[in-house]
């Protein structure tokens, strides 16, 4: 058994040991930030015309990233676009000014017959 003299003193060599890496590891947070940023702004300036769709955009690249986990950012983005391009197509041909009223007319239904069934 360690005395508590012993054990304060092993804690205060973790917790130095651990500040002393703090500062490389959040310069690599940094780094890493800025050159996810670099890609975006090139993934842009080579796609202008996704720029006015960013949800739809950053929900595609989270899809593919969740599906292929060890991809490196570039590749997902690479492989991102043609997904991107056809969800555009597909929501171009939804009609959001003019949305259809479900039919509620149920009379097709026979309340003596079909209730046991429902």
């Amino acid at each position: 058994m360690i005395s508590e003299e012993e054990r304060q003193s092993i804690v205060n060599e973790a917790v130095e040991k651990a500040l002393l890496v703090l500062p490389e590891v959040v310069g690599n947070l940094m780094m890493s930030q800025a050159r996810n940023q670099k890609l975006i702004k090139d993934f842009y300036d080579k796609h202008p015309d996704l720029v006015s769709n960013e949800h739809i955009v950053a929900a595609t690249v989270e899809q593919v990233e969740g599906n292929n986990p060890g991809l490196k950012y570039e590749e997902i983005l690479a492989k991102s676009v043609p997904l991107i391009r056809e969800r555009l197509r597909s929501s171009k041909l939804l009609d959001t000014k003019n949305p259809g009223r479900p039919n509620r007319n149920l009379s097709f239904l026979d309340t003596k017959s079909n209730l046991g069934e429902l």
